[in-house]
């Protein structure tokens, strides 16, 4: 059997799609976007199909074979026909961003990112598209991994419920008959106080952390290049869930997005800004992330919170494969 190194049709298949993004950026590109076309072929026998185009747009939408149109107005063809039929053709959001990809493709209009090197000439709002390892963010990480492992612990340890002892009042012991226990009242026994488990307290901690990130409104997730270039993409959690986590984890995608911030040296983001953590400073952070990563009982491997410059941060219209 022979392997042929043939690339095919180059389709994208998207991970996380940032559908309003794409959506504007292809209608404005487009003159307008339509997700269906209806043909129909009419009683008479005439097949009559309505394609509306703009001056020097491609209109590659639903045009297979009737590209390129110039001027506007629309275009009517007519084939005779003894059939009567409608048909409806409708596109996908991952194949209305394939086309909006191929027309960024061909003219040449984002900028490809590797080396740490070339961040001097990007700015601010630039398209820009980069292919890298997805490390994802280190808090979510753990918390992710204590969600999971938790249950386990809760069902080996189950809680004691005990009925708790009836208690006299002190007027109730003095009016008893009971020398006992009207000498009781002379001598109030002072309870011990119940002082929470630190691992316990530990547990509350990571589980309400766990509750911020799941309410957060966007998601930081670390890429790095092959040339060590560092990237922060900040994904809406509208188009990002758990599974999509799944899908990225120990992987390698392309990203193409717009950038917001391009770090200098001396510059950092820090991963967790998104829970308490992130206002405590970064040396704090990282000393948290240290004692639960690196404990007796876990050795978690997670990449560094705190993101130093040269790096760039991202806002992605799509992670792809």
């Amino acid at each position: 059997m022979t392997i042929q190194n043939d690339a095919g049709y180059g389709l994208a298949h998207p991970i996380y799609l940032d559908v309003q993004m794409m959506l504007s950026f292809l209608a404005h590109l487009e003159g307008g976007v339509s997700v269906s076309e209806s043909e129909r072929t009419t009683a008479t026998g005439a097949r009559e199909r309505f394609l509306k185009a703009r001056g020097g747009i491609r209109a590659k939408l639903f045009a297979i074979g009737d590209a390129n149109f110039e001027g506007e107005g629309s275009q009517q063809n007519r084939d005779e026909t003894q059939v009567e039929s409608q048909t409806e053709r409708h596109h996908t959001e991952a194949s209305l961003f394939n086309l909006l990809y191929d027309y960024l493709t061909e003219d040449g209009k984002t900028i490809r990112l590797d080396d740490p090197g070339q961040l001097t000439e990007v700015q601010n709002g630039q398209l820009v598209e980069f292919s890298g390892e997805f490390l994802g963010n280190p808090i979510e990480n753990v918390l992710a991994f204590f969600d999971a492992f938790l249950p386990y612990i809760e069902e080996d340890e189950p809680a004691k419920v005990e009925p708790a002892p009836t208690v006299q009042t002190r007027a109730q012991k003095s009016r008893s008959g009971n020398p006992a226990v009207k000498a009781s009242t002379q001598h109030q026994v002072q309870q011990p106080v119940v002082e929470e488990n630190p691992s316990e307290e530990g547990i509350r901690v990571l589980r309400r952390m766990s509750q911020d990130i799941k309410s957060a409104p966007v998601h930081d997730l670390l890429f790095r290049t092959e040339h060590e270039l560092e990237a922060v993409v900040t994904v809406a959690s509208l188009y990002y869930s758990a599974t999509t986590t799944e899908h990225l984890r120990a992987g390698e995608f392309r990203v193409i997005g717009k950038v917001t911030r391009v770090l200098e040296e001396g510059q950092s983001i820090n991963l967790m800004r998104r829970t308490v953590l992130g206002v405590a400073g970064p040396a704090l952070a990282n000393d948290v992330l240290n004692s639960v990563t690196n404990s007796d009982d876990f050795n978690l491997d997670v990449p560094d919170a705190i993101v130093s410059g040269p790096a760039i941060q991202v806002l992605p219209m799509a992670i792809f494969i």
